[in-house]
């Protein structure tokens, strides 16, 4: 382990005492983020199917954030990522926003093909993501009336 400075900051977790170093190491990478990430895409699927305007943009903003928090860790990802979130994602959210679910699957679809292909330019084309045949259990779908 590379030898710590004197005004190395600690970080108190209530059961150990961590560098920030160390606090660096332990940070998720796009192998955790990823499938937090594909939740919140499945989810926002589901809820443009059920025509549930708000969930699926909160789903959508949700893993965009989670994105935006993978560059961050993992900075080479930065420009494709950004591409994405500003392409694919943009264009998402732009339907999501004029309720034109008819337009929503088929960008949904391009959406996908576009991550596959990503995975592709970073060598790792053996992770081909698909929307789930069915909806998560853990949440209702049906657009609440206001």
């Amino acid at each position: 382990m590379a030898e710590v400075p004197e005004h190395d900051h600690k970080v108190d977790t209530g059961k150990s005492v961590l560098s920030l170093e160390e606090l660096g190491h332990i940070q998720p990478g796009m192998a955790e983020i990823m499938p937090l990430i594909g939740v919140r895409i499945w989810k926002c699927f589901y809820a443009g199917k059920a025509r549930n305007r708000e969930l699926a943009k909160f789903q959508l903003k949700e893993a965009i954030n989670l994105m935006e928090k993978g560059v961050l860790l993992r900075p080479k990802y930065t420009d494709n990522m950004y591409k994405f979130i500003e392409e694919e994602c943009a264009v998402l959210g732009k339907l999501i926003d004029s309720e034109d679910w008819d337009g929503f699957e088929a960008a949904f679809d391009n959406m996908v093909s576009a991550a596959n292909a990503y995975h592709e330019v970073y060598d790792k084309g053996f992770l081909v993501w698909k929307v789930p045949s069915e909806a998560p259990g853990d949440m209702d779908f049906t657009p609440r009336k206001r």
